[in-house]
C-alpha cells in the first residue's frame, strides 16, 4: 500500500481533499469528505473479492477509491461532471505515487466511470462497476437526518437498512 500511502501525501490531493470541504461547508447533505471517499476505497475491494476477481490488487481498488472525488469542487463551480474532473486530476497524482501507465489507465477509467448515469453504454470493468457499487453503498442514507430532502434517496440501495 505505499503507492496509496503516497496518494494521500501528495500535495495535489490534500489540496483537492480542502476544496471539497471548503465547497461542502454548510451542506445538509452527504459529503465527499476522507472517510467517504476511505469507505469507498475498503468496499471497492471487498466487492471485487466477492465477485471473484483476484487479479485487480487491493492497491489499485484503494487507489480509484482515494481518487474518485477529488473533482467535486469543480463540478460545484463550473457544472461539469466531477467523475471525469476526478479521472483528470488523478492522473499526475497516480503517475507521481508510481503506478504503471496500465495501472493508471485502469484507474482513471474507473474513476470516469464511477457515476451510474457517466457512460450508460460503454464497456464497464470489474472495477469501474465495484467503484460504482461502493460509491452507492458506501452512504448511512438510513439514519441519514436530511434523507427527506434527498433527491437520490430512493436510488440508493441502502436507504432503509444496513447492507454492508
Amino acid at each position: 500500500m505505499d503507492r496509496c500511502n503516497k496518494i494521500m501525501d501528495n500535495r495535489d490531493y490534500r489540496f483537492y481533499l480542502d476544496k471539497n470541504k471548503t465547497a461542502e461547508t454548510g451542506r445538509d447533505f452527504c459529503s465527499h469528505n476522507f472517510e467517504h471517499i476511505l469507505a469507498v476505497a475498503r468496499l471497492t475491494y471487498l466487492l471485487l473479492i466477492e465477485e471473484g476477481n483476484p487479479f485487480i490488487s487491493r492497491e489499485i481498488a484503494y487507489a480509484a477509491g482515494l481518487l474518485h472525488d477529488i473533482g467535486r469542487w469543480k463540478e460545484y463551480q463550473s457544472g461539469q461532471d466531477h467523475a471525469e474532473l476526478s479521472s483528470e486530476l488523478a492522473g499526475p497524482i497516480l503517475e507521481e505515487a508510481g503506478f504503471l501507465l496500465s495501472e493508471r489507465l485502469l484507474i482513471q477509467k474507473a474513476i470516469a466511470q464511477h457515476r451510474h448515469r457517466s457512460h450508460p453504454h460503454s464497456h464497464r470493468s470489474p472495477l469501474s462497476r465495484a467503484l460504482a457499487k461502493a460509491d452507492s453503498l458506501s452512504r448511512l442514507c438510513f439514519k441519514c437526518e436530511a434523507r427527506a430532502e434527498c433527491y437520490k434517496i430512493e436510488q440508493q440501495p441502502h436507504q432503509r437498512r444496513l447492507i454492508y
